[in-house]
């Protein structure tokens, strides 16, 4: 009898003791929920070919990457929560670590001979003394680049892309990338803290982790003002982990107005402020002619992006500024802003989506004039709505962990997607063209998804992507030494200096050349 009333008394405990313990007066009873994803993403490139540096030939990485996600939500009542998320990953293939010189590969009589040394924690090193060491067809960097993926870190405030950031033992496999505090209600919505821009309205040009402050607040029934201020970002997504950093020297800011002037209208005009960088309005404007649409009729949606980027009128981080590593362009304005970031310019995108049911098709043309996208397009970019990644051009090309050529200066791309969704199965196949006076693009790819359970998913893409890239450009842009420093092909050194790719030219390929980008992608996970 004891024994039961015992157990009677515990359960009541569970039951009454622990809300209580949760709960004030002011606030309401504390709820809260658990949730996270074990993700297994892969990515196998199809071109094995040897690295030449000085012909552009370079193969594309293959890679396997394991993530395991943990996230919490206090909800303290009166629309305040408290969000906690951790990160955990590890890459368990990386490719770059058994990439290897072409036999035929001998460094130029030009490269330095003397300069720099061997030594892995030294931010210059010799590539023609690394090509001694191991010989012809011989391994390049042991340590491998599949950091990019999984666990590069550039530092927060005060650090500003320290030189140092790519040395081995700077990455970083783990963070907390959730730590905010949420208020909503009917009029306002505040995110406080680190957070998911992905998850907030209308912020289209950037992606994933930000770090600073996200609000929307009702001025009318129509109208509604967008505050959004950052100083830092980052990505933990199973195919990327990038603890947040510091990405520009005192942030980013965006402020606008979310305008619905009837149900099947909407604009958007806003700016985004780069201090000392550069200033972006741009306007968003879509007519969808079912927004209540789930699954069955038909709907047409038209959206219209346009953004113009103004470069600040300084030689630090503005016009004049060495060019970033992944938008350099030694013919930009026929060569007047050689290696600099130059005045910017605009991007226009229009696209067209169609409903039909349980089928979509959709098509979008993206031009750049000038060069607007050094700054902002690059972190995220609308076009990844419909599929269209810009970071498929591998570890070797533009930047790192491979941008493709669809954000270069002067680019204009165009697509067409079209897929179905069957119960738990899903699939999609697209084509995209993209013209650049760096490049020519072509790519054919097809998405098969599959929910195999309340927990469980997996999906894979293969693509067919062939990139040429014309002569006097450098497509082994984020050809990295064990350092983590870029090569520069005039003096065949890996330095830190070739990261700005200022005024100096840091050397193109002579002759053009076509490669094979095709690659498979693939993953699984299991969320809870």
């Amino acid at each position: 009898m004891k024994l039961k009333k015992r157990k009677v008394a515990a359960t009541l405990l569970k039951r009454f003791t622990l809300p209580l313990l949760f709960t004030t007066g002011s606030l309401g009873a504390v709820t809260y929920e658990v949730h996270g994803d074990f993700i297994n993403f892969s990515k196998v490139g199809f071109n094995h070919s040897p690295i030449n540096p000085v012909k552009g030939i370079y193969p594309t990485e293959t890679f396997v990457n394991l993530t395991g996600k943990l996230e919490g939500s206090v909800h303290l009542g009166r629309g305040w929560t408290v969000n906690l998320g951790g990160v955990l990953g590890g890459q368990v293939y990386d490719s770059t670590r058994y990439d290897r010189w072409a036999k035929d590969f001998t460094p130029p009589s030009y490269w330095d001979k003397t300069s720099c040394g061997t030594d892995s924690m030294s931010l210059c090193m010799n590539a023609t003394k690394m090509w001694e060491q191991s010989g012809p067809g011989g391994v390049i960097n042991p340590r491998g680049i599949g950091w990019e993926y999984m666990g590069e870190w550039n530092g927060l405030f005060p650090n500003y892309y320290p030189a140092n950031a790519y040395l081995p033992g700077h990455s970083r496999r783990y963070e907390v990338y959730k730590a905010n505090l949420t208020y909503d209600s009917d009029r306002v919505h505040m995110v406080m803290g680190r957070f998911d821009v992905t998850e907030q309205e209308q912020m289209d040009w950037i992606y994933q982790l930000f770090q600073g402050f996200y609000g929307t607040f009702k001025l009318t029934n129509k109208m509604k003002f967008l505050l959004f201020s950052s100083w830092g970002r980052g990505i933990a997504d199973g195919q990327w982990l990038f603890p947040i950093y510091r990405e520009k020297p005192w942030g980013i800011h965006k402020a606008g107005i979310i305008y619905r002037p009837t149900k099947n209208l909407m604009i958007h005009p806003y700016v985004y402020l780069i201090p000392e960088v550069e200033t972006d309005p741009g306007v968003k404007i879509e007519y969808d002619t079912n927004p209540e649409f789930s699954g069955r009729g038909i709907r047409n949606r038209t959206t219209f992006y346009a953004l113009y980027s103004y470069r600040w009128n300084n030689a630090e981080y503005g016009r004049y500024a060495p060019a970033r590593y992944n938008t350099w362009d030694p013919f930009l304005d026929n060569g007047k802003w050689r290696g600099l970031q130059g005045p910017g310019g605009a991007t226009l995108l229009l696209r067209h989506h169609i409903d039909i049911n349980n089928y979509f098709v959709v098509g979008g043309a993206y031009l750049n004039i000038g060069n607007p996208n050094m700054n902002l397009g690059t972190w995220g970019n609308p076009v990844a709505v419909d599929g269209i990644e810009q970071w498929v051009g591998g570890i070797y090309s533009l930047g790192f962990a491979g941008i493709d050529n669809i954000t270069d200066a002067d680019a204009f791309t165009e697509y067409v997607k079209g897929g179905g969704k069957h119960g738990k199965f899903s699939w999609s196949l697209y084509q995209r063209f993209t013209t650049a006076p760096r490049a020519l693009e072509y790519g054919i790819g097809m998405y098969l998804d599959y929910q195999f359970s309340k927990h469980v998913k997996a999906g894979l893409k293969l693509v067919w992507l062939e990139f040429q890239i014309r002569a006097g450009y450098n497509p082994g842009t984020g050809f990295l030494g064990p350092n983590g420093q870029p090569l520069n092909l005039n003096n065949g050194l890996f330095e830190s200096s070739a990261f700005a790719e200022g005024p100096q030219d840091m050397g193109g390929i002579k002759k053009s050349i076509t490669q094979d980008r095709s690659h498979l992608m693939t993953h699984i996970s299991y969320s809870f």
